[in-house]
């Protein structure tokens, strides 16, 4: 098995006017997706990402600097991700396309990227 991000692309605050009732039905959309993958072994991990406070670092003339962002002209942000467990890439996308974050507003698109297993390229390294 391997490892796949799922990154959720959104327009910056699409669901900050909803009533409190969609935005709870949007929830549990969310999460019985979730249980599902996870009864299915597929989940390893996920979470919603807050809204602000996100901070940039940056290096400029050689020294980390770090800024507010993301800046105001963003058309899109990432609003969450999952990290799920798929036999490949073909199974990575089967399982994409049936996150509800796609149906949930238009413009709203996933992101899939395999995660390299670093502990797998340590062991290598260690045994040549």
């Amino acid at each position: 098995m391997s490892q796949f991000m799922l990154l959720l692309h959104q327009a910056p605050n699409y669901n900050v006017d909803l009533p409190r009732e969609k935005m709870m039905e949007m929830t549990r959309r969310y999460m019985g997706w979730a249980d599902m993958l996870r009864r299915k072994g597929k989940l390893a991990g996920g979470e919603k990402l807050a809204a602000g406070g996100v901070r940039h670092v940056r290096v400029k003339d050689g020294k980390p600097v770090v800024s507010d962002g993301p800046y105001a002209e963003a058309k899109e942000v990432i609003g969450g991700y999952f990290l799920i467990e798929a036999r490949d890439a073909a199974e990575a996308e089967a399982i994409a396309q049936d996150c509800p974050h796609l149906g949930l507003a238009p413009g709203n698109w996933v992101e899939i990227r395999p995660v390299d297993d670093m502990e797998a390229a340590r062991r290598a390294a260690a045994a040549s």
